[in-house]
């Protein structure tokens, strides 16, 4: 424990010194108290830290990440071309979704994602039933929602992290 305070003081201390842009006494000074009180008061949270995830996880997730990057950049297209060249530009649509995800980290993460893709935003997520309200800019980025290669990789993911 106490090692790992240390580095969170060393950390804290550098991320102080670099956004204060200033290397005097005052700003070091400043630094090591407010990394010292930082710790003080977030030192009960060690016992709760959740654990390093495995290589093979953490590839997993990286893999799903670069997907999600690639996912982004079709639809940056895609609501460009929506905008720029259909007549009439956009038929918006709100969907209801029941996706087979048992988490709610990955409920969570497939809020963001679909709020983060542009052309459509997360309105609502039932956290007891799992049920998502989402508005799509048209009607086929919809559709293409409810069958998102994503949702697969969020479950396997939940799978793996569960292990």
């Amino acid at each position: 424990m106490r090692q790992r305070s240390l580095a969170l003081f060393v950390l804290l201390l550098l991320f102080w010194m670099v956004i204060s842009a200033e290397w005097d006494l005052q700003h070091i000074v400043a630094g090591i108290l407010v990394a010292l009180v930082s710790i003080w008061f977030w030192h009960d949270l060690g016992s709760r830290q959740p654990h390093v995830l495995p290589a093979r996880k953490m590839l997993r997730l990286g893999y799903s990440l670069v997907l999600l990057v690639g996912w982004v950049i079709q639809a940056n297209i895609a609501v460009a071309k929506t905008l720029l060249f259909s007549r009439p530009p956009a038929k918006p649509m709100l969907l209801m979704m029941q996706p087979n995800l048992n988490s709610n980290w990955g409920r969570v993460l497939f809020a963001t994602c679909i709020t983060i893709t542009p052309g459509t935003v997360t309105i609502d997520v039932d956290p007891e039933t799992g049920r998502f309200i989402v508005h799509a800019l048209t009607q086929e980025t919809g559709i293409d929602l409810l069958y998102w290669r994503l949702i697969d990789e969020i479950v396997q993911l939940e799978t793996k992290m569960e292990r």
